[in-house]
C-alpha cells in the first residue's frame, strides 16, 4: 500500500510513502519503521521528536528540514537533495547501536555534522561542499567518489576511512587522525600540500 499523507504520532511498519508533500510543515512525535520514501517534498519540513529505522529515501527533498530530537538508525537516502541540514538537533544518544546513515547520489552542501560520533558513515558519490566535519568520530567512513570542496576537517576522527576516489580533499594531516585512512596517489597530494610541501615532476 503506498500512502500519501504523513501525521503527528503515527506508528507504521513497512509502508511505502509516494509524493508527500509536507514543505514547511511540522510532524511530531512519529516513528516509521523499515518504510520507503519517495519524490517527496521535505524541504524545510521540521520533524519533531520522530523516529526513523531501517528506512529509505529515494529520490527526495530535504533541504532545510529539521530533525530535532528525532532518532535515526540503518537510515538509507538516495538521489536525495539535503542542502543545509543541522544533523546536530538529532537525538544520536538515545539508540543502543544505532546503525549508520547511508548517503548516495546525493547533494549535502552546507550540512552540520559538527562534533558527532557516526562511525561507518556512508556518503558515496554525493557533492559534499561546505560540509562541517570539525570534531567529529567518522572512523571506517566510506566518502568514496565523493566531491569534499570546502569541507571543514579538524580534529576529525577519520581513521580506516575510505577517500578513493574522493575528490577535493584538503585535509591537513597534522590536524586531523588518518591512520589507515585509504586515498588515491593523486588525491593524497592534496594532503602534502596542506603542509605546504612543494611538488614537481
Amino acid at each position: 500500500m503506498t500512502l500519501e499523507c504523513m501525521t503527528d504520532n503515527m506508528d507504521v511498519f513497512a509502508e511505502n510513502f509516494k509524493g508527500v508533500n509536507l514543505h514547511g510543515l511540522k510532524i511530531t512525535k512519529a516513528e516509521f519503521d523499515d518504510c520507503t520514501f519517495v519524490s517527496c517534498d521535505f524541504s524545510e519540513t521540521f520533524f519533531s521528536s520522530c523516529k526513523f529505522t531501517e528506512c529509505r529515501f529515494e529520490n527526495c527533498n530535504l533541504s532545510l528540514a529539521k530533525f530535532t530530537n528525532t532518532k535515526m538508525s540503518d537510515v538509507k537516502f538516495t538521489a536525495c537533495k539535503m542542502v543545509g541540514i543541522d544533523w546536530t538537533k538529532a537525538d544520536w544518544h538515545s539508540l543502543l547501536n544505532a546503525e549508520p546513515l547511508h548517503f548516495r547520489d546525493c547533494i549535502i552542501d552546507d550540512g552540520n555534522f559538527f562534533g558527532l560520533s557516526l562511525e561507518g558513515i556512508i556518503i558515496k558519490e554525493c557533492r559534499v561542499k561546505e560540509v562541517d566535519f570539525r570534531n567529529a568520530i567518522l572512523k571506517k567512513a566510506d566518502f568514496t567518489g565523493s566531491n569534499l570542496k570546502g569541507s571543514l576537517f579538524n580534529n576529525t576522527h577519520l581513521e580506516e576511512a575510505n577517500f578513493f576516489d574522493a575528490q577535493n580533499t584538503m585535509i591537513d594531516i597534522r590536524l586531523n587522525h588518518l591512520k589507515g585512512a585509504i586515498f588515491r596517489r593523486f588525491e593524497a597530494l592534496f594532503l602534502l600540500e596542506s603542509m605546504g610541501i612543494v611538488l614537481v615532476d
